[in-house]
């Protein structure tokens, strides 16, 4: 059943469902600076029952407050902060004393500082979310397993793609960057973030990273994810020089309500991953 659709929120959820028992759930939510996400599994059957995306503007801590969904006990619960100031070290290279000053290459940025093990690339992920986000985040559920979005997508795409022997890029399109990570054979060769106005931006920072690892854009495959549909400006451009190109999917291990099939897959990879990765 949708419950409300408009320019701000979207959302969906299986009929006939007590909300206000949550005790078997799991719930995982989505943070980005303009956009609160969140979705309800049933831990018993694996299946998701919502989905809810609230487009917040400027005012992210009023809409966490405002979803009192949130504040229910749940079986477990995660969540991902995705857009903030983030950048990968390869373990090797990686310091704990010197987190700060990676940060510093990126971003003036201020925030509380926080850093996930990629286990399956022996790598680190470092990145810095405003402290009144992160202080009002474990009010309302205290416990509760924090990663940078960056950590679960890599993960989870070297989970499901570790089988592709040639170089495979993948690319996440949101509203004012996009995130363009590229594996091989299970490893990841290439990640970085490029800041874009417009779709000329987005092709031209992918063709750089195809230029960078010697790919073809006649013949690598580059899947698409984020803000992005088939028809669309960044679609069209991308097509006229990349030819084999196709929409990411979610893991098949995942089950879904028919309510919430109608949730784009490649739009939300990371808020349905979480639980594949906590």
């Amino acid at each position: 059943m949708e419950i409300g659709e408009n320019n701000n929120i979207t959302s969906f959820y299986k009929k006939n469902v007590n909300f206000a028992n949550t005790e078997n759930f799991h719930l995982s939510i989505e943070v980005s600076p303009t956009n609160l996400k969140y979705t309800l599994l049933n831990t018993e059957n694996l299946e998701y029952l919502l989905f809810k995306s609230v487009e917040v503007g400027n005012n992210l801590l009023t809409a966490i407050g405002s979803e009192e969904i949130l504040k229910q006990t749940f079986f477990s619960t995660s969540m991902c902060y995705s857009n903030f100031p983030t950048t990968i070290v390869p373990n090797e290279l990686y310091s704990e004393i010197n987190k700060e000053r990676y940060l510093q290459f990126i971003s003036d940025k201020k925030g509380t500082i926080k850093t996930d093990k990629i286990h399956q690339n022996n790598a680190t992920t470092i990145y810095s979310v405003k402290e009144n986000i992160v202080h009002l985040m474990n009010q309302i559920q205290s416990g509760v397993i924090e990663k940078n979005s960056s950590t679960i997508i890599i993960e989870q795409l070297i989970k499901q793609y570790k089988n592709l022997t040639e170089k495979t890029a993948f690319l996440f399109i949101n509203r004012k960057n996009i995130e363009l990570i590229i594996l091989k054979k299970g490893e990841l060769i290439l990640h970085n973030f490029f800041d874009v106005n417009n779709s000329i931006d987005v092709l031209y920072y992918t063709l750089f990273g195809f230029n960078q690892l010697k790919m073809n854009p006649e013949e690598s495959n580059l899947y698409l994810f984020g803000n992005i549909e088939k028809g669309d400006e960044n679609y069209i451009l991308i097509y006229d020089y990349i030819r084999n190109i196709k929409f990411g999917s979610l893991s098949n291990t995942l089950s879904f309500n028919e309510e919430l099939k109608r949730v784009s897959q490649h739009q939300n990879f990371s808020l349905f991953s979480q639980i594949l990765c906590v």
